[in-house]
This record gives C-alpha cells, sequence and structure tokens, in this order.
C-alpha cells in the first residue's frame, strides 16, 4: 500500500486590518491622548482623521482623560482689499522648522477671520476667547460680545454688554469677566462684570483715583495700579486702598503675572516683582541679552504672557520702511545668591514672526488657552 502523504491544510489567508475597521471612539480615544503639535500632521492620514480631529469629540475627549495643553492665539489687525478697511485674524503660535511662526486658525467656517471688532477687548476663559466690544470711531462703539470656541473653532454670540465701549481693558477671575474703560461717561459706566454661569452682565465701579490705571489679577484678587493702588473686594463690590507692592516702580507698558511674580518693562529692560518679598524692589531679568541684541532701537514692547509658566515677550520695530514683529519665549529660575534672589531668564526662541510693509497690520492680543 503506497504512503500517500497526507496533503498539510490550506493555508488561511492573513486577515488584513485596516484603519476603517476600527470604531471612531477607539480612534478618538487614542488621538486624545497625542500632543495638538501632531494634530496638523495626521491629518493627512486619511479623510476620516481629518474629519475626527476637526470634531468637538475630540476637545471633549481630551478634557476627560486630562490631556489639555497651553496655546497661544495672537490676533493681527490686517488690510483688506479696500485700503479704508481692515479685519481680524487669529493664529496659533507655534513652530515651523524649528522656528516660532503664524499658524491660522481655521474655523469651521473655512475662516479664521473673527467678526469685526476693531478696537475690541479679548480675555481667554478656559478654552475660550472672549471678544468684547469695539469700534472704527466714536459713533461706532459697541456692546456685542462674541466668543470663539478654540475646541470647536466656532463662533457664538454671548449677552451684550449694557455699556458700548472700545479700547476697553478685560480680566478674567473667579469664574467672572471684568471690563474697564472704553466707554463716554467713565464716572457713570467706568466698569461692568461677567458672570460665567449666570451669563448676566452687572456695574462695576470707579476705584476712586481719578487717574487712569493699570490692571492686573494677582494672588486672587483684581488690583488697579494708579498712582494710588486698589484692590477689589467682590463680596462688597468696593474697591479698597491697597498697601502692598512697596518697591514697585511706576508701570506705563504691558505686564503680566507668572506664579508670584509680576513681570513688567522699566528702562527698556525686562523686570520682576514679587511684592511677597520683604523689602522687594523690581530687578532685571538676567539672561537675556540676546533679546536685546535683536531689538531695533525704535521696538516697543506691546505684550508680555504667562504662557505655561514661560515668559512670552512680543514687540514690535520699524526698520526702512518695514514693519516687523518679533516674539521670544523666556524659561525663568529663581535663584538665591549672597545679594539676595535674583531671576534668570533663557532665551529658548527669539524670531522674527512677521516682516511687512509699514502700517500693513496691527497687533491686537496675545491669548494663553488651556485647548
Amino acid at each position: 500500500m503506497a504512503n500517500n502523504p497526507i496533503a498539510p491544510p490550506p493555508s488561511a489567508k492573513k486577515r488584513k486590518t485596516s484603519l476603517s475597521s476600527i470604531p471612531d471612539d477607539v480612534i478618538v480615544n487614542v488621538l486624545a491622548r497625542i500632543s495638538k503639535s501632531h494634530y496638523r500632521s495626521l491629518c493627512l492620514v486619511s479623510k476620516n482623521f481629518y474629519s475626527l480631529l476637526s470634531s468637538p469629540d475630540i476637545y471633549f475627549a481630551r478634557s476627560l482623560i486630562g490631556t489639555t495643553d497651553v496655546h497661544l492665539y495672537v490676533c493681527l489687525r490686517l488690510p483688506t482689499p479696500s485700503p479704508t478697511s481692515h479685519h481680524h485674524r487669529w493664529f496659533n503660535l507655534g513652530y515651523r522648522q524649528g522656528q516660532l511662526s503664524l499658524v491660522p486658525v481655521r474655523t469651521l467656517s473655512s475662516s479664521s477671520y473673527s467678526p469685526d471688532r476693531l478696537n475690541s477687548t479679548s480675555v481667554a476663559v478656559h478654552s475660550e476667547i472672549y471678544q468684547i466690544g469695539g469700534g472704527s470711531n466714536e459713533e461706532k462703539r459697541t456692546r456685542a460680545v462674541r466668543v470663539l470656541d478654540c475646541r470647536s473653532r466656532t463662533w457664538r454670540p454671548a449677552p451684550d454688554m449694557k455699556v458700548a465701549r472700545k479700547h476697553a481693558r478685560s480680566y478674567f477671575l473667579d469664574d467672572k469677566i471684568y471690563v474697564t474703560g472704553g466707554c463716554t461717561r467713565r464716572e457713570e459706566n467706568w466698569g461692568e462684570v461677567f458672570d460665567i454661569k449666570t451669563q448676566k452682565w452687572k456695574p462695576l465701579p470707579k476705584p476712586p483715583s481719578d487717574h487712569d490705571h493699570k490692571g492686573v489679577v494677582y494672588g486672587g484678587r483684581l488690583y488697579a495700579f494708579t498712582s494710588i493702588n486698589y484692590a477689589y473686594e467682590p463680596k462688597e463690590e468696593r474697591w479698597v486702598q491697597e498697601a502692598g507692592f512697596v518697591g514697585l516702580g511706576p508701570i506705563t507698558g504691558p505686564l503680566c503675572v507668572i506664579g508670584n511674580e509680576i513681570f513688567a518693562e522699566h528702562d527698556r529692560k525686562y523686570t520682576w516683582y514679587n511684592p511677597r518679598n520683604v523689602n522687594g524692589k523690581q530687578q532685571v531679568i538676567d539672561g537675556l541679552n540676546d533679546v536685546y541684541k535683536k531689538r531695533a532701537n525704535n521696538y516697543r514692547t506691546i505684550q508680555l504672557v504667562n504662557h505655561g509658566g514661560k515668559l512670552v515677550i512680543i514687540w514690535n520695530e520699524t526698520r526702512r520702511k518695514r514693519k516687523r514683529l518679533w516674539c521670544a519665549v523666556i524659561s525663568l529660575e529663581e535663584r538665591s545668591t549672597p545679594l539676595g534672589t535674583r531671576m534668570r531668564g533663557k532665551v529658548e526662541r527669539c524670531d522674527l514672526l512677521l516682516d511687512s510693509v509699514h502700517k500693513s497690520y496691527m497687533f491686537s492680543s496675545c491669548l494663553s488657552v488651556l485647548v
């Protein structure tokens, strides 16, 4: 009897797995754990990836698992084809080829143009940006408030202010937006407060000082720096004179708060100040010579921003009929020395963001947003 070998069973065909067979909720859960800095590249993988990364679901998932990132949003006032009109456009401050660059924010309406609110004030509220008031001239002050949801990249209206304002100032504290100035009758309508939870506005009284103020949120309180400093007591709805901040010199330019320190500019140098230090005074930040060397003589610092504990400096300058926008990112470290505490800055990046014909753009604002 012939020994016929037993024929092997036919080999099973290898199953091919494609992304299309994976449920969307699983893909969203995976993508939510990846840094947003990679999303632009991931959008090129497939149309489904692009759709998922553009949907509100991805940001809801990120917030649930705690993978939100802090992003810088920059608003510029840009010219239109009409020589007498401009519009606002929002950008992300990101990295391209190892350098800081402006990346347009693409809203779901295929445009990053915000509502035409020239001379408005903007404030970050968690993952949203509130654009408040504005107007191109005295007759066009507005009470309107618009909100950019940075997760879904959509605009929506919010309740109007009680008073029309432009060139106002805005601050966010304890789920409330404080808006000051920018109106015609300053004594009667100096400021107002918007409660995020109740979605209602109410008046904010004016500090006793008649001088213009420089406001800042510090230590859970809103301060107004004038010739005399005041702090606002929300429970009592009144301003009280503040005896602190001894050693803080006059502040005429932008300022920001990082931790317990107040950062500002004084005598063309960037400074820091901690009011909790005994006999403290405004001191120059060490290690910023690379920034000073790149600045032109006719520069103007237009904003200081707390970006995740780092100091972001934005300034304008004009050279040979061209207008340039610069940005520097500074990491900070306090050091104890025999002469006392010093603040050391490390220049991580100092790059040119925009180089254009003079007066072709105007800087509007830079905000740090949790997305």
